[in-house]
Formats: structure tokens, sequence, C-alpha cells
């Protein structure tokens, strides 16, 4: 599971080794571990919480600080290169494939969903592999090498389908916004230029919450009691006769003068 406080707090104990000048090698003799070993945790940035606190102990760091820390770092996204976007562009199917893998669904259960065979997963895992986001492993399984949340650029390759996924879960909150987990709300009003800022900085505010909420309970959460949460906001200064159309009224239909 990508879990980006326990990736935020590997960065931390990092930064701590270095500055005590202790190698992978000396902490590896410490923890009974290889050297290999300790580079591929650190490297993966993935551990059980009983060895992120011996990593703590041993580094003479408390371990609530180290998180209290991690929490505080602001993850930053990343544009992947124009011409890896091209591809993901050019091939629909993958670039759901990417999407799903992002949303810690794994290839088996991807395969289960759309009834792909161990072909089609191959096919998948090797064309992310190519393109550097993905690497291939062995029994099927096919486990990313991104750290960082993705940002695509507007009207970039990926523009259109990006569009296409949003515009598809609106339809979807819009026809379910009675049930208890989905909601749906749209209101306008006349205001001033000063409180849309204000609000688009709620709505920023409310994302960087939510990304927070997330990485906490993917600290303290098992894969399977987790669900995906999406959330989609459009809010800003509308010009209403550019959505609404009125069409001249036939001239039987005009009022006598």
């Amino acid at each position: 599971m990508e879990n980006r406080l326990l990736a935020d707090a590997f960065a931390i104990l990092k930064r701590a080794l270095k500055a005590r000048g202790m190698t992978y090698a000396q902490l590896g003799d410490i923890l009974g571990l290889s050297e290999v070993s300790v580079k591929r945790m650190f490297a993966q940035r993935d551990c059980k919480m009983s060895r992120l606190f011996e990593l703590c102990d041993l580094l003479d760091l408390p371990p609530e600080e180290v998180l209290q820390r991690a929490r505080r770092t602001e993850p930053t996204s990343q544009h992947l290169p124009v011409a890896t976007e091209m591809a993901l562009a050019a091939d629909p199917s993958l670039f759901h494939f990417l999407i799903l893998l992002r949303e810690d669904f794994s290839a088996r259960d991807i395969a289960n969903v759309y009834q792909l065979g161990p072909l089609d997963i191959d096919h998948y895992g090797r064309q992310l592999e190519h393109l550097g986001l993905a690497e291939l492993h062995t029994q099927g399984d096919v486990r990313l090498k991104l750290s960082q949340p993705i940002r695509f650029r507007q009207f970039g390759p990926l523009h259109q389908l990006v569009k296409a996924i949003n515009q598809q879960f609106l339809r979807h909150a819009i026809d379910r916004s009675n049930d208890l987990d989905t909601s749906f709300h749209t209101m306008g009003r006349r205001v001033l230029p000063d409180t849309v800022t204000l609000i688009l900085q709620d709505i920023k505010a409310l994302n960087a919450k939510l990304a927070n909420l997330a990485r906490q309970d993917q600290m303290i959460a098992s894969e399977q009691d987790l669900v995906s949460f999406k959330l989609t906001a459009a809010a800003g200064i509308v010009n209403y006769p550019q959505f609404l159309k009125i069409q001249q009224a036939a001239p039987s239909a005009m009022p006598l003068p």
C-alpha cells in the first residue's frame, strides 16, 4: 500500500542518518539485515510500524515527533514527461490501469474486475515498465515506482481523458446525490470578488485536509478496510449566458404589439 506519511517519515530518517554519518551497512549490522535489504527498505520507503519505531530508537528520534514532522510535509505533485503523457493518451486502457494502481488496486484486483488474463496484465505491466512508471514482478505483480502524486498538464495530451473521468464522476454524483456515501451540491450567488477568493482558498484547504486524513488512515488501517474516495470541486466566477442558451421564439409565438 502506497503511504505518503510513511514515505515522508523515511525521508526524515534518511536525513537523520546522513547527519549522523551512518551508512546503510552500519545500520544493517545493528538491525541484523544486509546492506541490500536496508537500501531496499529506504528506497521503497515501506516497513512495519515496529521496524519504524526501531529505526527511530536507533537514531535517537522520538517516533511521535518524526510522524508529526512527516504530517507537516506537504506532498508535492509532479508532471510526467510529455512523451509519457502522449503514450498514455494513445492507450486509454493503459492510462486507466495506471490510475487504478495509484488507487492501490493490485494487478490481481484489476484482473478480477475487468476479467483480464495473465497475458493482459503482463502487457500493461511491461508497457508501464517501459515508460519508467512501474516494475513488473513475478506472478504478474505490478508495482508503481512513483512516490509523488501525479499532476496532469492542463490541455496536455491527457486532458481529454482526465476531463472525461471527472465528468463521468460528476454525473455519478448527481444521479446518486441522495445516497449516504455520495454528495452533490450546487449553488449560485452574487458576491464580491474577494469572497470568491476566500471560497477558493477554503476549497484548497479542504483538499489538503482530505490528503492529510487519507495519509493518517493509511497508517493505521489495512488495505481491506480502506475505500476509494474522490473529491471533484468546480467553483469560480460564472458567465451564465455562456452556459444557458435561450432560442429566439418562433414568430407565431411572439406577442402582438
